[in-house]
């Protein structure tokens, strides 16, 4: 399925169930997501089968609501998906800072083996 199909199957099921039973979906995608997580840590393993389903299905919901909210202004001259995506940057900057922040303590060995793949 290409993008465009996508995105009108997420605008078409938005309408079709509406806004209040999608998020009680991406709420219980996650739990589930939650679920996978801590079933498969608790295994000893970093991922399983079922981690990865789960996360398919989550992503799945969040580009829904992605689709959803670009659709809506945000009263400024955008969307409210430009809102999200500025708290995002935001949040990467803060995580970009407090990362470089440890680095520069004295642990620039770790900085050469992190971004060594970078250069």
């Amino acid at each position: 399925m290409d993008e465009i199909d996508r995105r009108q199957l997420y605008r078409t099921a938005w309408k079709h169930w509406g806004a209040e039973l999608q998020i009680n979906m991406v709420m219980e995608e996650m739990a589930e997501f939650t679920q996978a997580i801590l079933k498969t840590r608790r295994a000893g393993v970093t991922y399983s089968y079922s981690f990865f389903d789960e996360m398919a299905d989550v992503l799945i919901c969040l580009e829904q609501l992605e689709t959803v909210l670009k659709d809506f202004p945000d009263g400024k001259g955008g969307s409210l998906w430009d809102d999200v995506m500025g708290k995002k940057e935001a949040k990467l900057k803060r995580l970009y800072d407090r990362l470089m922040d440890e680095l520069s303590e004295g642990c620039d060995d770790i900085a050469n083996q992190i971004f060594d793949h970078v250069r």
